[in-house]
């Protein structure tokens, strides 16, 4: 006989997800704001009281989604299946009104596909039928509850999406430059290169002024969530008075401004119109500068950090021309930068490292718009 469903046994469990590579920069996330995170393929596990999921979407810069876990069971057929999606507690989520949408994930699993489960969960339910949601790996689900079932074998895991629209979408960057950098991509660079805000940063290729605004943002200890909204503010359980508490606890642990002085340069004048219009949106203020990255120099002492996200040749210029604009590059940060640490994000191509020519070191592999990328972090006593 199957067993029933087990539900988690502190208020809260969650899943919080990440974009490859950044999982070690989460967990340090998480365990700075004093919880107990456990690294996970994909990202981290959480547990913690009721409301821990609006503070992860709140503040945690390097998540990408947080998923509420809501059960976990087994069934060996649809009809026990839909006995146990019947039994899931969902009035703290869903009002029993509009069908909620469906992301089924098959892992080696006997179910024979995923119109099984959206058959059970529909019949569980009492609703018509239950719509598809597809993959939540880039995008939320829409407007609605969406609700996520993995299936590993007979395992049954249901979890409710507490974000909406992916977390990278923090709400001031409304316009792009050419090769943009997702934000969540953006903090967790910083965060891997051991930025703390108590030393200068310098951008020397910005575009859209991406690792800039974040970099404020970390060194004002600001909120990523202030500007937007979140899908749990539709669940029924939601608490508008508490929720407004917590965002004015956010906004009131923020400083003022950077503490170090962050400067962003790029040769492309509309560029740096982009990061400008985008930092207001922010509310910070970053010094700019059209300048070429092949002969900058570092415009204040350091010893401080340099991030940069150069041309990759299949988004922005040809191919062909890479390879000097890197060795130049390298230059730069040898000779223009020489005791600053430094962080590049670069195609995962050997001619391309070999150009850049970091010596010694730390590669780590990410993805950046599901291109295969390297993190080169040089200079840094990181292990």
């Amino acid at each position: 006989m199957d067993a029933p469903v087990t539900r988690a046994r502190t208020d809260e469990q969650l899943f919080v997800s990440t974009l490859p590579g950044l999982e070690p920069a989460l967990e340090a996330e998480a365990s700075a704001l004093g919880w107990k995170p456990r690294r996970v393929d994909g990202g981290v596990e959480l547990e913690g009281p009721a409301g821990l999921h609006q503070d992860a979407n709140l503040r945690l810069r390097c998540a990408s989604r947080v998923l509420l876990r809501l059960g976990h069971f087994r069934a060996g057929d649809s009809d026990t299946l839909s006995d146990r999606l019947a039994e899931l507690d969902l009035s703290h989520v869903w009002d029993g009104r509009s069908p909620p949408k469906l992301s089924v994930s098959l892992n080696r699993s006997p179910v024979p596909g995923p119109d099984v489960v959206f058959s059970a969960a529909a019949y569980a339910w009492n609703v018509p039928s239950v719509e598809r949601a597809g993959p939540l790996d880039e995008e939320g689900g829409g407007p609605g509850l969406t609700l996520l079932v993995r299936v590993d074998g007979d395992a049954f895991t249901v979890s409710a999406d507490t974000s909406g629209d992916a977390l990278h979408r923090r709400g001031y960057r409304q316009e792009v430059s050419r090769a943009p950098l997702r934000e969540t991509l953006a903090a967790g660079i910083l965060r891997l290169a051991g930025y703390d805000g108590t030393q200068p940063l310098v951008d020397p290729m910005c575009g859209s002024g991406t690792f800039l605004v974040e970099a404020a943002w970390m060194a004002m200890r600001r909120a990523p969530g202030l500007l937007r909204a979140f899908a749990f503010e539709s669940f029924p359980s939601f608490d508008a008075q508490a929720w407004a508490g917590r965002k004015a606890r956010a906004e009131a642990d923020a400083l003022p401004a950077p503490g170090a002085a962050i400067h962003g340069y790029d040769i492309n004048a509309g560029s740096l119109g982009t990061a400008r219009r985008n930092a207001r949106r922010a509310g910070v203020t970053l010094a700019l500068e059209r300048q070429d990255a092949r002969t900058l120099k570092a415009p204040v002492k350091g010893p401080g950090l340099v991030v940069v996200n150069p041309p990759y040749g299949k988004r922005v210029g040809e191919a062909e021309d890479l390879p000097a604009l890197y060795r130049a590059l390298g230059n730069t940060l040898r000779q223009g930068f020489a005791g600053w640490r430094a962080a590049v994000i670069l195609p995962d191509e050997a001619a391309l490292v070999k150009a850049l020519g970091l010596t010694g070191a730390r590669s780590l592999p990410v993805k950046n718009g599901g291109l295969k990328c390297r993190l080169l972090l040089s200079g840094l006593d990181v292990t």
